[in-house]
């Protein structure tokens, strides 16, 4: 129990945990639209169809329920990587893994703009949150074991750190994604459109696993993808013409 926090005596097991569940779910939404700043509680107990002093009664203030927030999504993105079955080959393994971390950030954007606003933040509230800071990655082992073995049989360079390579992979995932908006204006495409974030996923696959290959070794076969067809967004058309 959270000291200070309120109790729960008395609150039936399955309808505290659904009503948890309802407000973790509204405090996401609500945190990754508008930041820590602009969140709203009363915004966020109507839509877990409840009262704000039931988000005191389970949290205590505002913080605690964002620090929760994170932990959530933290536990979720750690759960995904517990799923990840490492092959045998480590290049195999590899350009999986490459695939793997960035399906997970597509297909949950409220991590990418929370972890954004967190960082915004200098990571004040993460450093408090006990449970992320208890937490292992297990990407950050598993990018290890995939560059030992593949070190070890020689199909990747000796000179890499496993740091170097973690950070390659989720910044090269990432930044695509927190600077989709920004960045398909100034291209002037789509960035986001299906055959685009197909071809970049093989993109960070080729490019990580490229860099990885010892010196005059030959480079491993790149998966296939369908050719993007370079469209440029029309720009609205000037009314002074």
């Amino acid at each position: 129990m959270t000291t200070g926090g309120p109790t729960r005596r008395g609150v039936p097991r399955e309808r505290s945990e659904a009503l948890e569940t309802r407000v973790l779910e509204a405090a996401i939404d609500e945190f990754s639209e508008h930041g820590f700043a602009g969140a709203r509680i009363e915004r966020i107990s109507q839509r877990a169809g409840t009262v704000d002093r039931m988000l005191y009664y389970y949290y205590g203030n505002k913080e605690r329920l964002y620090q929760a927030v994170l932990g959530k999504i933290y536990t979720d993105m750690i759960g995904a990587q517990r799923n990840f079955v490492t092959p045998d080959d480590p290049v195999e393994g590899m350009r999986q893994l490459i695939g793997h971390s960035w399906d997970h950030y597509v297909s949950h954007p409220h991590l990418v703009r929370l972890l954004m606003n967190e960082n915004l933040l200098r990571g004040k509230h993460i450093a408090q949150s006990e449970q992320v800071e208890r937490t292992s990655f297990p990407l950050v082992e598993t990018v290890s074991t995939l560059l030992a073995s593949g070190q070890a049989k020689g199909v990747f360079r000796s000179d890499v750190s496993s740091e170097h390579m973690l950070m390659t992979i989720m910044s090269l995932g990432f930044f695509y994604l927190s600077n989709q908006y920004t960045c398909s204006t100034w291209i002037g495409v789509d960035l986001m459109s299906r055959p685009r974030r197909k071809a970049w996923r093989k993109h960070i696959c080729d490019v990580v696993l490229q860099f990885l290959m010892p010196p005059g070794a030959t480079a491993p076969q790149p998966s296939p993808v369908d050719p993007v067809t370079p469209v440029r967004r029309r720009r609205a058309a000037d009314p002074s013409a």
